[in-house]
């Protein structure tokens, strides 16, 4: 069963999952992109986690402020763990955009985290990832579906025959997936936050067990980042798919590793 609601802060979900066990996860951005019930029965997002866990997918609050940081959204989830989950420490995974959320939600509430999971995700994007997502946020700001999905193309992986395909996807049929968004400024002010995001003098304040989880080939964060991301964070071990960019790292390996990580004595 796919749950969607809406915490008392704002705060939009989507729950799923068979587990005892809760797994709150921070979702990509900019914008509001939490998996669909489609996207999670069809395609699996999360199969086998979704096994051993309750996932609760969180998105961002509407109507940010101008000049809302990622440690401000940080704050926002810090919350939830506190006012919805008796302030428990959580297993934590920060999914791109997410990830730099985390980042400050592992430092400052060390208390709410027991293990953390940084998946395509490093203490700052490229300057070319962050261009890009700053082109997409005002393109889907302006309700220009079609012409914000084809502005992602240079992140699109595969052989020729599969670049063909996600290049038909995202301008014909993506744009009949995507919702509108009730507040545009919200994904400008998102894409603003992650221009200025660096929390690369705050990892060492990490106490948490850390695993940092991506591919060589991400377009948002080269291996250097993903190096120097793992390695300022004193309890953090990293892993890396051979060949594979920013859209192409989850499925089952991914699922295995990161159980296995948040199962480690």
């Amino acid at each position: 069963m796919v749950e969607k609601g809406v915490f008392s802060n704002g705060i939009p979900y989507v729950r799923f999952g068979e587990g005892e066990k809760r797994l709150l996860v921070f979702s990509g951005g900019p914008g509001n992109t939490l998996p669909s019930g489609f996207m999670i029965r069809v395609f699996g997002q999360f199969k086998l986690i979704a096994k051993h866990y309750e996932v609760y997918a969180l998105g961002r609050k509407p109507e940010l402020p101008e000049g809302y940081t990622t440690r401000d959204m940080a704050e926002d989830y810090a919350a939830i763990v506190k006012d919805e989950f008796d302030g428990e420490p959580h297993d934590v995974m920060g999914m791109s955009y997410g990830g730099l959320i985390a980042q400050h939600f592992a430092a400052d509430h060390p208390e709410l985290v027991r293990r953390l999971v940084i998946a395509v995700s490093c203490y700052k994007f490229s300057d070319e990832g962050n261009e890009l997502d700053m082109r997409y946020a005002e393109l889907l700001s302006e309700g220009k579906k079609k012409e914000a999905l084809r502005s992602l193309e240079p992140i699109i992986e595969g052989d020729r025959v599969e670049k063909a395909f996600m290049k038909f996807f995202m301008g014909y049929i993506g744009p009949l997936m995507w919702s509108n968004t009730d507040k545009p400024s919200d994904l400008l002010v998102e894409g603003k936050a992650e221009m200025a995001h660096n929390t690369k003098n705050r990892l060492s304040e990490i106490k948490a067990p850390t695993l940092v989880i991506a591919g060589d080939k991400d377009y948002y964060c080269p291996v250097g980042l993903l190096r120097e991301t793992t390695g300022g964070i004193p309890n953090a071990k990293l892993v890396l798919y051979e060949g594979k960019g920013h859209m192409a790292t989850m499925g089952k390996k991914f699922d295995e590793d990161v159980l296995a990580f948040l199962n480690e004595q």
